[in-house]
């Protein structure tokens, strides 16, 4: 039996539907800015099929997609962009638990003049709502809260978000990173969520592709400033030849991720369930799980082994386990989600992270026995 890879929330594995689209797609390597010629037509073809896929999935329209590295970029493209278009409105809000790739870019526009507030939230990761709709004035640019957060998996109210973000008329921006295909999200179903980031690696999709979606109204273009100069691809958000066989891969992903949710859901929760029963009959009340709270996304765990450095349990375990501590993007750093929640510095020292695989098998689990 090999290792055990339960950092699925970090990076997914290729799912075999997504690389035979791929492998397939990488005989169609005409550039798709190109006119007429056969390659470039069934390039473009192969990305209208990608933009479609991840619109149905998505709730949005095809044309509403930008296409971007990942969910870093997406959300520096959305955050910097914001602030190029609307230079006159000076305060950003986000949620203390954010992913560093939105609190860092949302900070460093500090040095700039902008004003960032973070809205607190409970034990549970919820942003305190009576807080955020108190901090919108009319200086405010936007509003960022993450769907799902990315340690400790709390599904965020979207719903009242929202509706305060409506009634504020300010625009909402969100990061599902972690929300595709364990939480259904329709963009037509909001009115001030303007904005969504994600990415592909995320959901057995390649890496190195992601997408920013903004959506327009009756035709109108979402206005917003680029990162990149120097064509007009993506309706001019983003210039550069596109990665045709990552967006087809991307495509397929979204495609298939979003297909199943309650099915693949219902396997997650029984995986996790196998896996903290083993866990438990293992290490009895040395473990106590950090995130134990109904409104989350199946399959993310975050515990305390007490008494026990992370890093020397990482260490200690990766013959049999693949894990992280948290956030694949600040591994050197403590954990700001799980001090937003209200744990102590030893508390965050002593945490782990396990995430799984709707193609996990049960009987992988069993490598539990051997630690």
């Amino acid at each position: 039996m090999g290792t055990l890879y339960l950092d699925n929330a970090a990076t997914t594995h290729i799912c075999k539907e997504v690389l035979d689209e791929m492998i397939a797609s990488l005989n169609d390597y005409g550039n798709t800015e190109a006119k007429f010629y056969c390659y470039a037509e069934k390039a473009k073809e192969n990305v209208k099929t990608a933009r479609t896929r991840i619109a149905i999935g998505l709730g949005c329209e095809p044309d509403d997609i930008v296409f971007t590295s990942g969910a870093t970029e997406s959300n520096n493209l959305f955050i910097k962009g914001m602030a190029l278009t609307y230079p006159n409105k000076k305060k950003i809000i986000i949620s203390s638990i954010e992913h560093s790739s939105i609190r860092e870019t949302a900070h460093y526009m500090e040095k700039f003049g902008y004003i960032v507030s973070e809205i607190p939230v409970d034990k549970d990761g919820k942003v305190n709502l009576l807080d955020l709709e108190n901090e919108i004035d009319d200086n405010t640019l936007f509003v960022s809260i993450i769907l799902v957060n990315n340690e400790i998996g709390t599904i965020q109210d979207i719903k009242s978000i929202d509706e305060i973000c409506e009634k504020k008329n300010v625009i909402l921006h969100m990061d599902a990173t972690q929300a595709i295909g364990k939480f259904d999200i329709k963009m037509s179903e909001y009115r001030a969520l303007k904005a969504l980031t994600f990415t592909s690696h995320k959901i057995y999709g390649p890496k190195g592709i992601g997408a920013l979606i903004l959506k327009s109204k009756d035709g109108i273009k979402f206005k917003l400033t680029p990162l990149f100069h120097g064509g007009e691809q993506e309706n001019g958000y983003r210039a550069g030849t596109l990665s045709n066989e990552l967006i087809v891969g991307f495509g397929k992903a979204v495609e298939l991720s979003t297909k199943d949710i309650e099915s693949d859901n219902k396997k997650l929760k029984l995986l996790e369930e196998v896996l903290l029963s083993k866990l438990k009959d293992k290490f009895g009340s040395r473990i106590k799980l950090n995130n134990d709270f109904n409104d989350r996304i199946p399959g993310l765990i975050n515990l305390q082994f007490h008494g026990v450095n992370n890093m020397v349990l990482l260490q200690k375990i990766s013959p049999y386990i693949a894990a992280s501590t948290g956030s694949a993007c600040s591994v050197s750093k403590p954990s700001h989600v799980l001090k937003s929640i209200g744990l102590s510095d030893d508390e965050i020292s002593y945490s782990l992270r396990f995430s799984l695989s709707k193609y996990t098998h049960l009987e992988e689990l069993d490598v539990i026995d051997k630690l």
